[in-house]
C-alpha cells in the first residue's frame, strides 16, 4: 500500500478514537474499508508514537474499544479534541503567509499547541501533514519589512495616519506620500495596503515591499462610514484596481466543464453556447491581470467583449508568433572527403 495511504488512513483512525465513545476495532476496520489485523498495526503506531490513547480493559479482539485518555483532554488549550488540534498543527503553513506581521504570535502558540503532544507523536503528524500540500507558485519572493506590517496593524488598531517613502513600480520613482491606512490583504503571498492616498486624493492600493520608510503619525483619522473593503477588491482580478469593464469570453468545449466547475471571480456568469462551448461574463477593475489569464488559454478562448481587450490579445499574439519563428539553423558544413580504395579512373569516392 502506497505510504500515503497509510498516513491518511491512521489520521482518519485518530478522529475515530476521539470519539466520546471511542472506536471498536472492527468497526474502525469496516469504516476505513480495510482488514482488522491493518487497524491493530496502525493503533500500535500512534501508540507508540505516544499518541494518548487506550485499549478499554474490558473488551479484546475484534471488539476492542480504544480511546483517548481523559487527562488528555483536561489539558487541551480551549477545550480542543485531539483532532482538531492535530488538524490545526496539520495546517500551519497557512498561516505562513501572515507570518510577516504576526509571526512571533503565530510560533508561539503552534508552539504550545504542539507541547501537549510526544515528539514523535508531532513526527507522525509532520508526516501525514506532507500528503497535503501548499503550493507557493506566484508567491512573492521580495517579503515586506517586518516592522512595517506591524506599524501598519497598529495604526489600523488605533486609527493612525501613515506617512511613507514609496516606490511606484510603474513609474520607477520614489515619492512621500501620506495615507490613511483601511485595510491590510494577502495576495499570492504579498501584502498589500488599501487606503486614502492624499497625494492621489483617492483610495489606492499599495504593495508593502515597496515601502521604502514608514512612519505613523499622530494624527487620528476615521474610516469612512460607507467604505466596503470587499466591494472595493470585488471588482478586482487579482490586485489592481481600474474601472469597471465588462469581459465577455467564450471557451472551447474541451476547457468548458473545467473553467465552469471553477471559481475565477465573484462577478462570474455562465452561459452554455453552440457546440458546447461556454460564455463566461465577468465585470472586473481594469483588464491588466485578465489580460494574463485569458492567454493562458490560447486559442481555447475567445474575447468576445470589450474590443480593446480583444486588440490587445491580437497583438499580443502577433508578438508572440513574432519572437517564436524558428531560430535560423547554421550552415550544413560541407562534406569531407575520406579517402578509400581507389575506383576504376583513380578517383577517390567521397561520402
Amino acid at each position: 500500500m502506497p505510504r500515503g495511504n497509510q498516513l491518511t488512513r491512521q489520521w482518519r483512525l485518530l478522529q475515530l478514537i476521539d470519539r466520546r465513545a471511542g472506536v471498536a476495532v472492527d468497526d474502525a476496520a469496516h469504516e476505513l474499508d480495510c482488514a482488522v489485523r491493518t487497524v491493530w498495526r496502525d493503533l500500535q503506531v500512534l501508540h507508540d508514537a505516544g499518541f494518548p490513547i487506550y485499549p478499554d480493559p474490558q473488551a479484546d479482539g475484534r471488539r476492542s474499544i480504544w480511546r483517548l485518555r481523559e487527562e488528555f483532554r483536561l489539558r487541551l488549550p480551549l477545550k480542543l479534541s485531539l483532532s482538531e488540534l492535530a488538524a490545526l498543527l496539520m495546517s500551519r503553513d497557512l498561516a505562513m503567509p501572515v507570518a510577516a506581521g504576526l509571526g512571533a504570535s503565530v510560533t508561539s502558540a503552534f508552539e504550545k499547541l504542539g507541547s501537549v503532544l510526544s515528539k514523535d507523536a508531532l513526527a507522525l503528524l509532520d508526516r501525514i501533514r506532507e500528503t497535503i500540500g501548499v503550493r507557493a507558485t506566484a508567491a512573492k519572493l521580495q517579503a515586506p519589512a517586518a516592522e512595517h506590517v506591524a506599524a501598519i496593524q497598529r495604526a489600523l488598531v488605533d486609527g493612525r495616519r501613515l506617512h511613507l517613502r514609496y516606490y511606484s513600480m510603474s513609474r520607477d520613482e520614489t515619492t512621500e506620500r501620506d495615507i490613511d491606512p483601511y485595510h491590510l490583504t494577502v495576495f499570492q503571498g504579498g501584502f498589500y495596503l488599501v487606503g486614502y492616498c492624499h497625494v492621489r486624493r483617492s483610495v489606492r492600493i499599495f504593495a508593502v515591499e515597496r515601502i521604502r520608510a514608514l512612519d505613523v503619525l499622530g494624527a487620528r483619522l476615521q474610516k469612512p462610514a460607507n467604505f466596503d473593503v470587499e466591494k472595493f477588491l470585488a471588482g478586482t482580478w487579482g490586485i489592481i484596481q481600474g474601472d469597471i469593464v465588462t469581459v465577455r469570453v467564450v471557451f472551447a468545449r474541451g476547457l468548458a466543464r473545467y473553467i465552469k466547475e471553477r471559481l475565477w471571480h465573484p462577478t462570474q456568469q455562465f452561459r452554455d453556447v453552440d457546440g458546447g462551448r461556454l460564455e463566461m461574463t465577468l465585470k472586473v477593475a481594469d483588464t491588466f491581470e485578465v489580460r494574463r489569464w485569458i492567454l493562458g488559454f490560447g486559442p481555447e478562448a475567445e474575447v468576445l467583449q470589450p474590443a480593446s481587450l480583444r486588440e490587445a490579445l491580437r497583438a499580443d499574439a502577433e508578438a508572440m508568433v513574432r519572437a517564436l519563428v524558428p531560430l535560423r539553423r547554421p550552415l550544413a558544413e560541407m562534406p569531407v572527403a575520406i579517402p578509400t580504395s581507389p575506383s576504376v579512373g583513380g578517383h577517390a569516392r567521397t561520402t
